[in-house]
This record gives structure tokens, C-alpha cells and sequence, in this order.
């Protein structure tokens, strides 16, 4: 079938990526999110812990777990995030 692409879930529209933040942070809902970081594109396994609006953009906190199980806040800019995967699409 050429030309046609699958994503499997992936959302990568910013207001797809937007709603899909939300829900994260009000069902608790684990994501993969793939975001640009000083040059290098990273991905994260996490749920959000909350969005704000700045006079900058949207500004995205995440929960992530650190090497020792910890939790392990980071935070970027919706401008930032290229895609995100809802965990449950994996499963499937």
C-alpha cells in the first residue's frame, strides 16, 4: 500500500497534543512523549502533572520515574513536544 502511513496513536497535531495532555493530567493516564531538548530529540514515559499558560507559551510539568523509582519532575514547552503516544496503544 504505498503512500499510506500508519501511527499507530500518535498524536502529533499541537492540539491534539494539547487534549491529550489534558487528559493525561486529569485521569492520570500514562503517555510517551517526544520532545526537542538543546538539540536532541528525547522521549519519556510519564503523565502530566500539570499545564500552564505563560505569556511564553504552555508550559508542561511531568511526572517521570528516575533510576531509583523516585518521581522526577520535568518540565518543557508545548512548542517543544513533536508527538505523543497514549501507553494504552501499545498494548494492543
Amino acid at each position: 500500500m504505498e503512500g499510506m502511513e500508519l501511527h499507530f496513536g500518535m498524536i502529533r497535531d499541537k492540539g491534539g497534543i494539547y487534549s491529550g495532555l489534558a487528559e493525561s493530567q486529569s485521569t492520570n493516564r500514562q503517555l510517551a512523549i517526544c520532545y526537542n531538548s538543546k538539540d536532541k530529540l528525547l522521549v519519556k514515559i510519564c503523565t502530566v502533572a500539570s499545564l500552564s499558560k505563560t505569556r511564553d507559551g504552555v508550559r508542561v510539568t511531568l511526572n517521570t520515574q528516575g533510576d531509583d523509582g523516585s518521581p522526577e519532575p520535568v518540565t518543557v514547552m508545548l512548542e517543544q513536544i513533536e508527538s505523543i503516544y497514549p501507553i494504552n496503544e501499545f498494548n494492543q
